[in-house]
């Protein structure tokens, strides 16, 4: 389930060692499926996810992240049968987290 994977990722961010010192490490998460399948909803659902646990409430990054997309898709997107804006290559989205475990930062896709 999406939300269940956006808070294991979390709490791998923000794990916190005995001493109260960040001890977090980097959290990978693969989105894949067929043309169609929801990828780019399902990236959506899991940056507002990790957002709103972090502690943003604004979501500024995580908005201007999102809208970006379009814009970068615009140039290898194309019509297929099951989707008429499909895509034409793979997405890297990074969300950056401060030592406090809030976005602090993000690369657009």
């Amino acid at each position: 389930h999406v939300y269940a994977i956006s808070a294991m990722a979390y709490d791998g961010v923000a794990a916190r060692s005995v001493g109260g010192a960040a001890a977090g490490v980097d959290q990978s998460i693969l989105v894949s499926g067929e043309s169609g399948a929801g990828k780019t909803e399902t990236v959506k659902i899991m940056m507002g996810y990790l957002a709103s646990v972090a502690g943003q409430t604004d979501g500024v990054v995580v908005k201007r992240v999102l809208e970006s997309q379009p814009l970068l898709e615009s140039f290898g997107n194309a019509k297929t049968v099951r989707n008429d804006n499909s895509s034409r290559f793979g997405k890297f989205t990074q969300l950056e987290f401060d030592a406090t475990a809030r976005v602090g930062g993000g690369d657009p896709p």
